[in-house]
């Protein structure tokens, strides 16, 4: 994902598009139709995420391994959970 995108992201300018979430989905070893709940595209409520994942994990598995790469995955992370507690 371009660093672009990656910004839009960060200041709400952006939507990610579902066909992003589907290898999302596979890396983070959860079910695409969670995902999409998760991310608001389907109605329901996805079920908590598995504690055992941390992000540098979730970032190795999605083939992201530059130090800033990983460093601005971690920080879209944290900014999406931020915005989910404030929901």
């Amino acid at each position: 994902m371009p660093e672009s995108d990656i910004s839009k992201i960060l200041t709400r300018r952006f939507e990610v598009p579902t066909d992003l979430l589907k290898p999302l989905a596979a890396a983070l070893d959860v079910p695409q139709q969670d995902l999409l709940k998760a991310a608001g595209v389907l109605e329901g409520k996805a079920p908590p995420p598995k504690s055992d994942l941390t992000v540098q994990l979730a970032a190795q598995r999605l083939g992201i391994r530059s130090p800033k790469n990983v460093a601005a995955f971690e920080t879209l992370v944290a900014v999406l959970r931020d915005a989910e507690k404030r929901r």
